[in-house]
């Protein structure tokens, strides 16, 4: 089966996506020592509110708005913007808003949209039931799992190694990536991605600390919206395994023995390569399909 013959070949998979970006976010998140006591996943922004516009060109070309309030627990992000992919050109008018509970994700273009917890509600929670000493270990293996990803993808983090739009920034560079992200968050300013035969970037235009406007973070009538449990149990479970690996004196080792197949050449990350006729599978299509996707949300996150 060719790309061109599914039914939907970049129709994005929100439940992976977040849950793989969450586990991103604890490969990296300890570049820099951090202290044992605070909890990594507990990071104010420097703003209390904030609206940031994007612009998003390359292969895929659109715009996306960021509207965040209390110091980035509540965020809606509005995303509008076309991108082809294999001679197929997909649109895309999109909305994620997430709460310290909960995350949605909706199409609006087919009026339909699914909510799944906020990883990072299970990460905390694992996190906050551990002793001084677990803590301090699963940092301390967490930066060490994160460094030697990033050695093993060409990349690395420059901390406050630019200022962009006012705000210091750290560059974080890996694979084809590059991306700018408000010193010591998880704000990306600007992003570029070349990978795959794909070039596109997300650079941020404007920052506005006033206050959002509260129908951003309104659910919109019309969109049926339903629960994805299975994402939900798949992501506290990997949580708890994560965290009971990272607490252990050889945790460091157990991650990277657990980790992914590294990129080939003209592949990404633990996918099938093309067969005989020229062709990649399903499977590998569709884990293709969730690597394109994951890190394109990357870029917003």
């Amino acid at each position: 089966m060719t790309i061109s013959k599914l039914k939907n070949p970049v129709k994005p998979m929100k439940s992976t996506c977040t849950l793989v970006l969450s586990f991103i976010i604890l490969a990296f998140a300890f570049a820099a020592p951090a202290a044992a006591e605070k909890n990594p996943w507990d990071t104010p922004l420097p703003f209390k509110e904030a609206t940031i516009q994007y612009t998003i060109s390359g292969t895929e070309n659109g715009t996306e708005t960021l509207y965040i309030k209390d110091h980035g627990k509540e965020r809606a992000r509005h995303r509008k913007s076309t991108a082809k992919v294999m001679s197929v050109t997909n649109s895309t008018d999109e909305i994620e808003i997430t709460s310290p509970d909960w995350i949605y994700h909706l199409d609006m273009t087919a009026k339909t949209g699914t909510k799944v917890t906020n990883p990072l509600k299970f990460m905390m929670e694992e996190y906050d039931q551990l002793s001084a000493k677990e803590k301090e270990m699963v940092n301390k293996n967490a930066a060490e799992m994160g460094a030697s990803a990033m050695k093993g993808m060409q990349g690395g983090i420059k901390q406050n190694a630019e200022k962009f739009m006012g705000y210091d920034c750290d560059v974080t560079t890996m694979s084809g990536t590059t991306v700018h992200a408000i010193h010591a968050t998880d704000i990306t300013l600007k992003a570029q991605f070349n990978m795959m035969g794909m070039n596109f970037s997300t650079v941020a235009t404007n920052i506005d600390t006033s206050s959002p406007p509260g129908k951003a973070f309104t659910l919109p009538a019309g969109v049926q919206i339903s629960h994805d449990k299975e994402a939900d149990d798949m992501a506290r479970s990997m949580t708890k395994s994560t965290i009971d690996t990272l607490k252990s004196p050889d945790g460091a080792k157990k991650m990277k023995e657990m980790a992914p197949t590294p990129p080939r050449q003209g592949g990404y990350p633990g996918a099938g390569q093309p067969g005989p006729d020229g062709q990649m599978d399903e499977a590998s299509q569709q884990e293709m399909e969730k690597a394109m996707k994951a890190m394109q949300e990357m870029f917003g996150k």
